[in-house]
């Protein structure tokens, strides 16, 4: 059978629209089918990580964003950069990451969980993760999936009997503003998702992917990949 193109990373997943298998299918049609943005968030992300490893200096933070030779990109990873940074100033925070793995679901589908980087603070133990798009916003119910998979199935395996947290920003900007208007939260912010409503959601995507596999109305084009980012394993 005719595979997708790759398995969408977590985020991608939970934001998947549609009650039923063929509703997915449809949203993942479209979703394969779309043109990519020509930049991504990887650099951005980076310096952040940079920010809760304890470089407290927003003009030198910007700086690092530099580097990024699409024009376009550099603006936006500087606007999310001024915008999420912050939030580490003024806190103690020791930056670690885990070896690269990846979210079974389905059949035989792994997705990539886009967790740049975890700290530590008061002996907490804490996963980070930002929603850097500006203008598509993951509502309240999608990142609880997504804060329910992540606990799950990284949190509560890994540091099992440990103190952990997520922290989770949201940066996007309303449809009415020009700025993002950044939010954090934490796991107690979300109502979770049960065992049994995360696996019927989990089957009619994963259905919705087979059925979208199968269509043959995903286009065959060359696809380019953004480069694995080695210094945030569990980044992709």
């Amino acid at each position: 059978m005719t595979d997708i193109p790759h398995v969408p990373p977590v985020p991608d997943i939970v934001r998947a629209e549609g009650k039923s298998a063929v509703e997915v299918a449809e949203y993942y049609v479209d979703y394969f089918n779309r043109m990519p943005a020509n930049f991504n968030y990887v650099r951005g992300t980076r310096v952040i990580k940079d920010a809760y490893r304890g470089l407290h200096n927003l003009p030198a933070l910007v700086a690092g964003c530099s580097a990024e030779k699409n024009l376009r990109g550099r603006v936006a990873n500087v606007e999310l950069v001024t915008a999420v940074a912050p939030f580490a100033f003024g806190r103690k925070t020791q930056v670690f990451d885990l070896p690269k793995r990846k979210f079974a679901f389905g059949r035989d589908r792994l997705a990539g969980y886009r967790v740049p980087f975890f700290f530590v603070e008061d002996g907490i133990v804490k996963l980070y993760f930002v929603q850097s798009r500006k203008r598509m916003p993951m509502s309240e119910d999608q990142l609880a999936m997504y804060v329910t998979i992540v606990k799950r199935y990284l949190l509560d395996v890994e540091f099992f009997g440990l103190p952990a947290d997520v922290e989770v920003i949201e940066a996007s900007a309303s449809c009415d503003k020009k700025d993002r208007e950044p939010k954090r939260f934490r796991v107690a912010d979300f109502l979770l998702w049960s065992d049994e409503a995360l696996a019927r959601r989990l089957t009619i995507i994963s259905e919705g992917l087979d059925l979208a596999a199968s269509s043959g109305r995903i286009v065959d084009r060359p696809r380019r990949r953004p480069q694995a980012a080695t210094d945030m394993p569990l980044f992709d």
